[in-house]
């Protein structure tokens, strides 16, 4: 998928394995998962958010291979 492609709400939740809702209520709370939420664009009446922006969100949570590495 190109990096600058522009995911509908739905679309954005499936690529980060989220419930739309979460996502959805993330706009209004402007957190998701304890952290900052993800930038999107308001195009219209349209929510579409940067493939970029949702990697460098994702980004900042470590990749964790089993529960002891979150303790140490």
């Amino acid at each position: 998928m190109n990096c600058n492609a522009l995911l509908t709400t739905p679309e954005a939740a499936e690529y980060l394995r989220l419930s739309f809702r979460t996502l959805n209520n993330s706009r209004y709370t402007g957190l998701l998962a304890g952290v900052k939420a993800p930038p999107y664009r308001k195009m219209g009446k349209a929510v579409r958010y940067e493939l970029s922006a949702l990697d460098t969100w994702k980004a900042q949570f470590s990749e964790q291979t089993s529960t002891s590495e979150s303790a140490a």
